[in-house]
């Protein structure tokens, strides 16, 4: 185990400026293949992402379009992450750069009024598998990942909630509340949901506004012989 400290840990994605947190996993998913007769699995398929979630504060990441594939070739919502970890104890393996890193999910938020806007951009890689010992069936990194057409919604007055939409197939929602008190403050906004085209770049600064936007960029993986 290793203990990191912030101030000497720098994320690039881009540039290196604005990051507030950042969280990442290498995860390996083993498929036992049973068989009768044993308790020893027949084989075991193995497969391997990579996925980091950063937050920063808005517009440090600079805006991604975000258009669906036309063909089998790779998605252009991608990224390469970079990580240098400062790390207190075994620090082997933890700092890392990857490119082509596909763009999942994006947020922003900005609760307060007298507040800063903030984003959150989750990625993920497929790579190739790598158990060793003959009784692994290692799964390797996929021919190309495309993407699909992506939805998100909107709310708020901020001057940019950090979602474009495009300009057909918008339906809105409302939602508000309020308690009894003295004086008794609530509050209601209408929400949009639509089909998006960019992400990023939301307000950072924008006095006695509020805002909040989401939205799920999805992505496949495709195996071509």
């Amino acid at each position: 185990m290793s203990v990191i400290i912030g101030s000497m840990t720098t994320v690039n994605i881009g540039g290196t400026e604005g990051f507030q947190s950042v969280n990442w996993a290498t995860q390996v998913s083993p498929n036992r293949l049973w068989e009768l007769g044993s308790w020893d699995p027949y084989k075991t398929q193995v497969t391997k992402t990579i996925t980091v979630n950063v937050t920063t504060y808005a517009g440090t990441i600079s805006t991604m379009t975000l258009a669906p594939s036309t063909s089998c070739t790779d998605s252009s919502a991608k990224k390469t992450v970079s990580i240098s970890v400062g790390a207190c104890g075994p620090t082997g393996s933890i700092s890392f750069s990857e490119s082509g890193m596909f763009l999942m999910s994006y947020s922003y938020s900005k609760g307060d009024p007298t507040a800063f806007g903030t984003e959150s951009w989750s990625f993920q890689k497929w790579v190739d598998a790598d158990a060793s010992g003959d009784e692994f069936l290692n799964i390797l990194a996929p021919t190309c990942v495309i993407q699909g057409k992506s939805e998100g919604s909107r709310s708020g007055n901020a001057t940019n909630l950090g979602v474009v939409f495009q300009d057909t197939g918008q339906v809105t929602g409302q939602q508000g509340n309020v308690s009894a008190g003295f004086p008794g403050v609530g509050s209601a906004s209408d929400t949009i949901y639509g089909l998006v085209t960019q992400v990023g770049g939301g307000s950072l600064e924008d006095s006695g506004k509020i805002g909040e936007s989401s939205a799920s960029i999805p992505h496949s993986p495709l195996y071509l012989s």
